[in-house]
């Protein structure tokens, strides 16, 4: 019989081991942080919030009510929402306009300095007025401007701007500002002179010289 030839033994490779594939698996992703705070909104702190602006709510000066058993007010000028100025609360919108001209025009003034003790001769009452704005360094006459800013011609005030003229005329003089429509209803004997508002730009020039 003829015999097998031997087999010849297989090669090895050069390194002495077979070639395996490269891995292709990710590496492992990392957990999310729980509770993370960069990821978190920022809370908007209460003092950024928008708050809701409430209507300006309008308290009217001192006044004389006939029924009040005593009428000497410590209050006089005063208001809510219409700014301040000096510490004093404006009372009206005119009031704030007139503020901020005689700013610009760089006069010198103040709200309700003080209060003066007023009487009704026909009644012998006593009342406390208190002057809206008042001119520092400035007169008209050798007296002290007094600025009125008036928006109803029925307004209890001006029965006390009457009698503070009768009692103090000789020291303050007394313009009144208002619409043409309310100067026509006014009583002469509540100013030492009037002014439309469609003329306080010329008022105001006037008292700046």
């Amino acid at each position: 019989m003829a015999s097998r030839a031997p087999s010849k033994p297989k090669k090895k490779s050069k390194t002495g081991a077979t070639k395996k594939k490269a891995s292709t698996a990710r590496p492992p992703r990392a957990p999310a942080a729980k509770n993370d705070p960069a990821k978190k909104p920022s809370a908007r702190p209460a003092s950024a919030r928008p708050t809701k602006k409430a209507a300006p709510l309008v308290v009217p000066r001192a006044l004389v009510n006939a029924d009040d058993d005593d009428e000497l007010m410590a209050h006089g000028g005063g208001g809510s929402g219409f700014g301040r100025c000096g510490g004093r609360l404006l009372s009206s919108r005119l009031e704030q306009n007139l503020c901020h001209w005689l700013g610009m025009a760089g006069i010198v003034h103040s709200h309700s300095p003080r209060h003066y003790e007023v009487r009704f001769d026909e009644e012998g009452r006593v009342a406390a007025y208190a002057p809206q704005i008042v001119l520092r360094g400035r007169g008209r006459e050798g007296k002290s401007v007094v600025i009125e800013a008036v928006e109803d011609p029925n307004a209890p005030i001006l029965r006390k701007i009457v009698a503070f003229r009768a009692q103090y005329g000789q020291e303050f003089y007394v313009i009144v500002v208002a619409s043409d429509e309310v100067l026509d209803d006014i009583p002469l004997a509540a100013f030492d002179e009037s002014c439309s508002t469609t003329n306080v730009n010329t008022l105001i020039a006037r008292l700046a010289e």
